[in-house]
C-alpha cells in the first residue's frame, strides 16, 4: 500500500506547475510527468517526498476505496473474481456511499470526495456490506489507524500540533502494516 505524507512545500508545486505547463525540455508527457511527479506507487512504509496534502488524500483514498471493494466481494477466499463480479461490488459500494453518506460516485477520484471517503463513519457504511464480522472489524481497525496517523504526516511541525499522536505513531504504524500484512495479506502479501 501506498502511504502518502505531505513532504512538498508550495513554493515546489509552483515550480511543478510551470514545468509541467512551460516544459522547457521539450520533453514528452511520459518524461515531463515523471518531472514534476505526482502520485506513483510504492510499497506501504516507503513515504514519498513530493506529494502535496492533496495528492496524499487522493491516493490513500483511492486505495481504501479499492479494498472496500475487494471485502464486499470477499475477495480474500476468491481466485481470481471477474470482472463482472468486481464491478457488482463497485456498484453496491457507490449505492451504499451514496445512501449513507450522500456521496455520488466519481469518475477520478477528487480532493472532496477522498476527504470524505475517509471517516470512520465511511467505513461503517461500507462494513454493512461486508459478510463476516472478522473481516468487518479489520477494516474498522485499518481505518481507525489511518485517521489516528494521519495527522501526523499532515502536520507542518507535529510535535506541537499534535504531540499525542505523533507519540502513538510507531506503533499505530506497525500496527497498520501487520494489519495489512495478516488481515489484507490476500493484496499486500510480499509488499
Amino acid at each position: 500500500m501506498v502511504l502518502h505524507s505531505v513532504t512538498r512545500s508550495h513554493e515546489e508545486n509552483l515550480e511543478r506547475y510551470e514545468i509541467w505547463r512551460k516544459n522547457p525540455y521539450s520533453e514528452s508527457v511520459d518524461e515531463l510527468r515523471d518531472r514534476v511527479k505526482g502520485v506513483s506507487a510504492k510499497p506501504f512504509m516507503e513515504t514519498q517526498p513530493t506529494l502535496d496534502a492533496l495528492h496524499c488524500d487522493i491516493g490513500n483514498a483511492t486505495e481504501f476505496y479499492k479494498i472496500f471493494q475487494d471485502e464486499i466481494g470477499e475477495v480474500f477466499s476468491k481466485v481470481n473474481p471477474s470482472r463482472e463480479e468486481r464491478r457488482s461490488w463497485r456498484t453496491a459500494l457507490d449505492k451504499q456511499l451514496r445512501k449513507m453518506l450522500r456521496l455520488k460516485p466519481v469518475m477520478r477520484m477528487n480532493g472532496n470526495y477522498a476527504r470524505r471517503l475517509m471517516t470512520q463513519e465511511a467505513a461503517e457504511a461500507v462494513c454493512e456490506l461486508v459478510p463476516t464480522e472478522e473481516r468487518r472489524e479489520a477494516l474498522r481497525e485499518l481505518m481507525r489507524l489511518y485517521l489516528q496517523m494521519k495527522p501526523v504526516w499532515r502536520a507542518t511541525c507535529p510535535s506541537k500540533e499534535c504531540p499525542d499522536q505523533l507519540c502513538q505513531y510507531s506503533f499505530n504504524s506497525q500496527r497498520f502494516a501487520d494489519l495489512l500484512g495478516s488481515a489484507f495479506k490476500y493484496r499486500y502479501n510480499g509488499k
